[in-house]
């Protein structure tokens, strides 16, 4: 038995443009890192032999050096021998990074426990065939493993027989995510590859960034640090502990390595209760990872009174200030209470106030743009008129 971890899709220097502030873009490209070292901790923890990297080490095929020296350093810290492929945002080819002065110098310097398999052919290890699929462009209308198609296996071998790629298989080619491309760039065709089933003993998959089984005796590992909000069915921020025998089925362990939580919350605010059931909630949901290591996406809707929907809107910029980013599609509209009207349009002392404040009231009916700007209107004036300390 040959007992390896799999991993892929790093994304080392993914920008996160989504995220406004750039201190906290800086603190997710750092997180990313810095994870590497929990991967070590983990091929400790496991007895692992190796590492695999299934594509994708860096987001883009042009890092800075600085990013390349950054992610060797750590690389050369890892435990055991690390072997990689290049993927479709750090592909192969002329002029690639990996055959940069820069990148050999400090591989050669920081991570001599590296390998990049730039070669569709089969590497040797003494307790392992690895068969990698690198990629030399981006887009690629062929098959990244059919070479393996071939392959005369030698029926003495022992070793287990593990195919290293990156791309789409047929599982997942009508479940894009909104950052991905459409089309089947890069496409595996598993049930070709499967058709050497006792031949292949563990297919070790990049590209998806969650980890799923793909196929009997593939998976995706997906990366090892959470950069997206999860679908259903997919286990980001995790890699796969392997552990191989020749002709047997391989047992696949999901072990997280991520930090940074990213999640999804839907609430329905109807009572004076709905902001304080939020915060609840929020406090709840951010509690294992820590709040300064939270993403989060809120989806709002019902409807609350002048009081309350200040509330709400103290709240969400505290947690705003606290995550890492929050996102938040606020469809709770304005429905003011009985008397939080009449303090307003039944000011006998004030009449522009009262003048206003019905016309405001009227405006934020709807549910378009110009309503939401009334409604926040309505809700300053309430806060003016009866929370005048508050208000300034």
């Amino acid at each position: 038995m040959t007992t390896f971890l799999h991993t892929a899709d790093w994304q080392l220097g993914k920008p996160f443009s989504r995220v406004e502030d750039l201190d906290r873009q800086a603190d997710l490209r750092r997180q990313r890192l810095d994870t590497i070292d929990r991967i070590g901790e983990v091929a400790r923890e496991q007895e692992a032999r190796f590492i695999l990297v299934a594509g994708d080490v860096f987001d883009s095929p042009r890092p800075t050096d600085r990013l390349i020296s950054a992610a060797l350093e750590r690389v050369g810290h890892l435990p055991v021998p690390v072997y990689l492929i290049p993927g479709n945002h750090d592909h192969a080819g002329p002029g690639c990074l990996w055959e940069s002065p820069h990148f050999l110098k400090e591989q050669q310097l920081l991570a001599p426990n590296l390998t990049v398999l730039l070669t569709a052919e089969p590497f040797e290890r003494d307790d392992c065939l690895l068969l990698p699929c690198p990629l030399l462009r981006r887009q690629s209308s062929g098959d990244p493993t059919g070479w393996i198609q071939s392959l005369d296996f030698d029926p003495s071998d022992a070793r287990p027989r593990v195919v290293l790629a990156h791309g789409s298989t047929v599982n997942f080619q009508a479940d894009l995510d909104d950052e991905d491309e459409p089309g089947q760039a890069n496409f595996i065709d598993l049930a070709r590859l499967s058709s050497q089933h006792d031949e292949i003993d563990y297919i070790a998959l990049g590209d998806w960034h969650g980890f799923v089984q793909a196929g009997e005796k593939a998976w995706y590992a997906g990366s090892h640090e959470t950069d997206r909000f999860p679908k259903h069915g997919q286990l980001p921020g995790h890699v796969a502990c392997v552990k191989a025998v020749r002709g047997k089925a391989p047992e696949v362990l999901p072990i997280p390595t991520g930090a940074i939580a990213w999640f999804t919350h839907a609430s329905t605010l109807l009572d004076s209760g709905g902001p304080e059931h939020l915060d609840n909630e929020l406090s709840r949901l951010s509690r294992d990872a820590g709040v300064t290591r939270v993403v989060a996406k809120l989806e709002l809707d019902g409807h609350l009174g002048l009081e309350d929907l200040g509330r709400l809107d103290a709240l969400l910029h505290t947690w705003q200030a606290r995550m890492v980013h929050l996102r938040v599609h606020n469809r709770v509209s304005l429905q003011p209470t009985d008397a939080e009207l009449s303090s307003l349009t039944g000011r006998a002392e004030d009449p522009l106030i009262a003048r206003v404040a019905a016309s405001l009231a009227t405006e934020s009916g709807g549910d378009d743009e110009e309503a939401r700007t009334a409604s926040l209107a309505l809700m300053l004036l309430y806060q003016q008129v009866t929370q005048p300390e508050a208000a300034t």
